[in-house]
């Protein structure tokens, strides 16, 4: 040992052990009641905006549309028939010509928004993804009219 640096030994029989209370402790509390079903829904909703674009689109927007999609399908299948309802769903035939031409009507119409809404959101993603890697300038500062190069 080099002189001049003070050492404390402490017999082998004197460690402290951790587990022990080495004083007063408070008491035990009890655990905090568990959050309520609005509570938890109300943290999903406001934590929306985590996700990524695409996946919010899925998410929040895709998805609805296709339950709202697929629930005006089934009904229109048991009401018009199923081959009647794809046929409709997909501009082939007339929804007027229908035994129930206002839900056929309603499904002509979902149906004329989906594909182009479907295919225009996932080619949307796919352009932007392609190109924000060579792009050199942020969007912003292409669009603000300013030209410093």
């Amino acid at each position: 040992m080099p002189t001049g640096v003070p050492c404390v030994v402490m017999p082998s029989d004197s460690r402290i052990d951790a587990t022990e209370p080495t004083g007063t402790h408070a008491p035990d509390l009890p655990p905090p009641p568990p959050r309520s079903l609005f509570a938890r829904m109300r943290t999903r909703w406001r934590s929306r905006g985590r996700h990524t674009a695409f996946k919010y689109w899925i998410l929040f927007r895709g998805i609805p549309f296709a339950v709202f999609f697929g629930a005006l399908f089934v009904l229109n299948g048991f009401v018009i028939g199923w081959r009647e309802a794809y046929d409709v769903s997909l501009s082939i035939t007339s929804p007027a010509s229908t035994s129930s031409p206002l839900t056929a009507w309603i499904l002509s119409v979902a149906g004329w928004l989906a594909a182009p809404a479907l295919a225009g959101a996932v080619a949307g993603h796919v352009v932007t993804a392609s190109i924000s890697g060579r792009r050199k300038k942020p969007v912003g500062q292409l669009f603000d009219g300013s030209e410093d190069e």
